[in-house]
C-alpha cells in the first residue's frame, strides 16, 4: 500500500532503501566523515522532514527535531521534482543545478562534493511505494 510522501512511515521505508543501496555509500566523498543533520522539504507546502546521517548512514528521518543551528544543509523542491528524481527521469544533481531543487540552508559545497551519493539517495526513493499527493 502506498505511503504518503514524507509521512513517518514513508521516511522510515526510504531510509531503509537508502541504507541498503551500496551506490549511496560509494557516492560520498568520504562516507566515514559524512555525519550531518539536514532537512528535505517541499516548496508546494510547509512539509519539512529532518535527517541525521552518521558516517554515511541515515540514522533518523522523520518530523523536525533538529535546531536550525545544527543543520548542515537543507533542500526544498516541488513534489513533482522529487518524484522525477525518485523515478529516475532526471538525476537529483541536475535538478539541483537547474534550480528545480533548491539548497535553502547550509553548505552547497557539501552537496556538490557528495553529488554521487545524492543522486543514488534520491533514486532509492523509487523503491518505496509512494502516494505523491500531499
Amino acid at each position: 500500500m502506498a505511503m504518503k510522501f514524507y509521512s513517518p512511515e514513508w521516511c522510515e521505508a526510504a531510509a531503509a532503501a537508502i541504507n541498503a543501496n551500496p551506490a549511496v555509500m560509494k557516492g560520498f566523498k568520504d562516507a566515514s566523515t559524512f555525519t550531518h543533520k539536514m532537512y528535505f522539504g517541499n516548496l508546494d507546502n510547509d512539509v519539512i522532514t529532518h535527517l541525521t546521517f552518521e558516517q554515511g548512514v541515515v540514522t533518523y528521518w522523520g518530523p523536525p527535531i533538529h535546531d536550525v543551528s545544527e543543520i548542515a544543509f537543507g533542500i526544498k523542491g516541488k513534489v513533482e521534482h522529487w518524484r522525477e528524481a525518485a523515478e529516475g527521469r532526471t538525476e537529483g544533481g541536475k535538478l539541483l543545478m537547474g534550480g528545480k531543487l533548491k539548497i535553502t540552508d547550509g553548505n552547497i559545497q557539501l552537496a556538490i562534493q557528495n553529488a554521487g551519493a545524492f543522486n543514488n539517495f534520491l533514486s532509492s526513493w523509487g523503491q518505496v511505494d509512494t502516494d505523491w499527493d500531499i
